[in-house]
């Protein structure tokens, strides 16, 4: 994954506009638990626990130009010590269970070490509402906007003393305290919300961060608490940054609706992780093109389809088509075999 994200991050150097390294999760719905680090957990792809994998993710974004460049399989902690499962799945014995927070951060470090280059980092609540992180990025001198969770405390320089619920402070405030701002253009125009902004203070592990809170209130009323640490950007500058967030899931929608990222037989910890550098190299290539050509206006279901007539597949020839689907077969029933799933009577 090394090269793709130093080429991503050549590619997004091309432009001058900031770039944004985005934070998420993605989640895969799956059948059994012999799949690697597979267990009943909430999945963002169904909006509830269900049976499955999740892999902390992390994507370059410029404007609406995206690709991800990094992406770990997250391990419960049941797997930690489940041995049986691990030998399985081939599961590296040095790979341990580490928070979804503490993945981002490593992973924010690896790009950082790699050379990466972008301007501020973008992630949702969880990662927003773990404050050692954004000490951490605060300590680092890295530009972030995250969106918190509304029971998050905050304080204020004047009165460290004062504190209240970030939802709490929203309800002080009267509709002139907001500002209207234009964020972008998407399909139905001009995307515009209100915004409030306020410079706060935030404990973490024993240390006041001076941050500032931004609060995004959309016309269907629907609210939006970010913390940042961006103190030379103007209000508008963060609305921006803050709604670059709807990428990081269209980035996933794309990935798995138009390249196949969610579609694979794979039990193993390196299969997924090989799977998922296939992707990634193939939403790289569909983000240089859309930049090289953005006055095309490409979208990524018209590449793909561009791409695939220049494809010419074994499957056109019927005999090759018929040896190639019993030989996946073949391997298929092997792999049941080696792995004792079944038994020959129950293959029969």
């Amino acid at each position: 994954m090394d090269e793709i994200s130093q080429e991503a991050s050549n590619l997004f150097q091309q432009v001058r506009k900031p770039v944004g390294l985005l934070i998420d999760e993605i989640g895969f719905r799956k059948k059994g638990n012999m799949s690697a680090c597979v267990t009943r957990q909430y999945l963002g792809c169904v909006g509830k626990v269900d049976n499955g994998q999740v892999a902390v993710a992390a994507g370059l974004c410029q404007g609406s130009v995206f690709t991800p460049i990094d992406m770990r399989l997250f391990m419960p902690k049941e797997w930690e010590e489940d041995m049986v499962r691990r030998r399985k799945c081939n599961i590296p014995q040095h790979e341990k269970h580490f928070s979804k927070p503490a993945m981002a951060q490593k992973m924010i470090e690896d790009a950082i070490s790699k050379g990466i280059d972008f301007d501020f980092v973008n992630f949702d609540a969880l990662y927003g509402n773990t404050v050692s992180l954004l000490g951490f990025l605060d300590s680092k001198g890295i530009d972030f906007i995250g969106d918190i969770r509304s029971n998050l405390i905050i304080h204020f320089e004047y009165d460290k003393e004062e504190s209240c619920s970030v939802s709490q402070y929203f309800n002080y405030l009267s509709d002139q305290d907001f500002e209207h701002i234009n964020i972008r253009q998407s399909t139905k125009g001009e995307l515009k919300a209100y915004f409030h902004y306020a410079k706060v203070q935030v404990l973490a592990d024993g240390k006041w961060l001076d941050l500032i809170l931004l609060i995004r209130k959309d016309t269907d009323g629907k609210v939006k608490f970010s913390l940042s640490n961006m103190h030379d950007d103007q209000i508008i500058e963060l609305a921006e940054k803050q709604g670059q967030r709807i990428f990081v899931e269209q980035m996933f929608k794309e990935g798995k609706n138009q390249i196949g990222m969610a579609d694979y037989q794979i039990r193993g910890w390196n299969g997924f992780h090989n799977h998922m550098a296939l992707s990634m190299l193939a939403m790289l290539l569909i983000a240089k093109i859309k930049m090289e050509h953005k006055d095309e206006i490409y979208t990524t279901a018209t590449v793909r389809k561009l791409i695939c007539l220049c494809i010419k597949s074994k499957m056109e020839n019927p005999k090759a088509a018929i040896d190639i689907i019993f030989e996946q077969h073949s391997r298929y029933i092997r792999q049941l075999r080696r792995d004792g799933f079944f038994s020959v009577q129950n293959l029969r």
